[in-house]
């Protein structure tokens, strides 16, 4: 939900929707990073007074926080085969349509960890993943 005060847009992050796969996760998420970076290129010659610098290649990574389900057709199931393999991963804002307010951004990542056993006793049974994105992260608003 979007609030307006003092022209200053904020945001409540309560209704992300991510899928994996084109498998709905949303409701078994509890956290989501998606860092993108460029890397930095200088550019700087002789007779220059200070460096300069153009920007290079994009890069990425994505961090997410699974509440652990090991139901068919769920968390365990979905994620453990896909070890190895690249995956879509579709990230919005919102449930509600894509739009200049609620942007999509849709990737592909490697899944090169899996870790479906990382709790204490008594503990709510949940697992973390980073992996990193593979070609262009794309943001569209239409």
């Amino acid at each position: 939900q979007t609030n307006k005060e003092n022209n200053v847009a904020k945001f409540v992050a309560t209704d992300y929707n991510i899928t994996i796969g084109g498998t709905d996760f949303s409701t078994s998420l509890a956290a989501v990073t998606l860092d993108i970076t460029v890397e930095e290129q200088d550019t700087t010659a002789f007779g220059n007074t200070a460096r300069t610098r153009i920007g290079g290649l994009q890069d990425g990574s994505v961090s997410l926080d699974f509440h652990q389900d090991f139901a068919a057709d769920s968390i365990d199931a979905t994620l453990f085969p896909l070890l190895g393999t690249t995956v879509v991963i579709v990230i919005k804002p919102t449930d509600a349509a894509v739009g200049v307010t609620n942007p999509v951004y849709t990737f592909s990542a490697l899944v090169t960890s899996y870790q479906p056993f990382a709790s204490s006793v008594g503990d709510l049974a949940t697992l973390s993943i980073s992996w990193p994105v593979t070609g262009p992260v794309v943001r569209t608003t239409a």
